[in-house]
């Protein structure tokens, strides 16, 4: 199964992103990142579908996000 990591701006923006996934039929998983990255955002939103839709959702509810990177589940 695909994967989409985003990176999110704090845990209320990955919160307010897993409810708007989870109404469109799509799990996800929030992470705390024990390394910030250049960006500096702290946490990451793991949503098991493909990167252009979860942009396209993210997008249109307004939800900032930074660097999403498709990858496989490795779960």
């Amino acid at each position: 199964m695909l994967e989409c990591k985003a990176a999110m701006v704090s845990y209320t923006q990955a919160n307010r992103a897993k409810r708007v996934l989870q109404q469109h039929g799509i799990s996800s998983a929030i992470y705390r990142l024990e390394h910030l990255g250049p960006e500096g955002c702290g946490f990451v939103l793991n949503a098991n579908a493909d990167c252009g839709r979860v942009s396209a959702l993210l997008s249109r509810e307004g939800i900032p996000f930074r660097s999403p990177q498709e990858g496989r589940d490795v779960r």
